[in-house]
């Protein structure tokens, strides 16, 4: 008599909570807000106010690309294709909650610059998946894989630099330090592009793995991490006291974890691998930044 085995209450309430986190995209927005932060304390900025924004965008522009029905998506991720069609309500009221921030916030503290940055970055952003513009940016050729660092990496950057300017870091650490946090999104990017190669390519999307296929992606790879490494260097050979230990963890621990993932994908691995682990690195910063105190 075959016997079943019937997952415990404990067990079924952490899967839920699980898909939860990774189909309403409140897992990578707690990303990309972790990430902002460990960047402001590298450029001396405060950055508390732009957190809310951060966070709320991610989630706007998130939910809004799992709301749309994209057939690649159907085939590069499956699983949360599946959970996301169940969660279509809960996805839309997140969605609403997070633009009604992304509006209120900037018109109650009367900072007009915020509200217009947030309205153009909205528009573009949600370009990428739905055709405002009469076309997606998803469909130019290539352009799939540089959005979302570029943008990112505008976001995360450019808001509070137009607020505050560079403060008191200096011209080249603020370089070097942009560079490498736009090289170390497209690290990501990459990452994912390079497990949605079969899906795009099938569905017409042309993104930076399907152009240069799977060998010449993982050189690219490789080359890239060779790049953040060396950045990081540069700006450990530049860091105030205050960073010099930020830095040195960054290249202790980014080459390892980096490397381990290039590793890792060399067989291919389920969902939940690139949803914890590769999304996993965008904390990777804000860990260098605690550890070191």
């Amino acid at each position: 008599m075959p016997i079943s085995i019937v997952p415990s209450a404990p067990v079924t309430v952490l899967r839920e909570l699980e898909m939860l986190l990774h189909t309403l995209s409140i897992y990578g927005a707690f990303g990309i807000t972790a990430f902002g932060w460990a960047m402001g304390q590298l450029f001396n900025w405060e950055v508390g106010p732009w957190m809310p924004y951060w966070f709320c965008a991610a989630l706007l522009v998130y939910n809004a690309d799992r709301l749309r029905h994209d057939p690649a998506d159907a085939l590069n991720i499956p699983v949360r294709e599946a959970a996301a069609a169940r969660l279509r309500v809960l996805s839309f009221i997140v969605l609403i909650l997070s633009a009604l921030v992304l509006l209120v916030l900037p018109i109650v503290q009367r900072d007009w610059l915020t509200l217009a940055l947030v309205l153009g970055g909205a528009l573009v952003s949600l370009n990428y998946s739905i055709p405002l513009f009469g076309f997606r940016f998803k469909d130019v050729p290539l352009l799939k894989t540089f959005f979302a660092p570029t943008i990112v990496t505008a976001s995360v950057l450019g808001l509070p630099w137009l607020h505050l300017g560079s403060g008191s870091t200096d011209l080249a650490t603020l370089a070097i330090g942009s560079l490498r946090s736009w090289a170390f999104l497209m690290f990501n990017m990459i990452l994912c592009d390079l497990r949605d190669r079969g899906g795009d390519e099938a569905c017409g999307i042309r993104s930076l793995p399907v152009v240069l296929g799977d060998k010449g992606t993982r050189w690219l790879l490789v080359a890239l991490l060779a790049c953040l490494e060396a950045l990081a260097l540069g700006a450990l050979a530049l860091a105030s006291d205050a960073h010099r230990h930020i830095w040195a963890i960054m290249c202790i621990v980014g080459p390892i974890y980096l490397g381990g993932i290039l590793l890792a994908v060399r067989r291919p691995r389920p969902e939940r691998f690139y949803e914890w682990v590769v999304e996993g690195m965008l904390f990777l910063p804000a860990v260098a930044v605690v550890v070191a105190g």
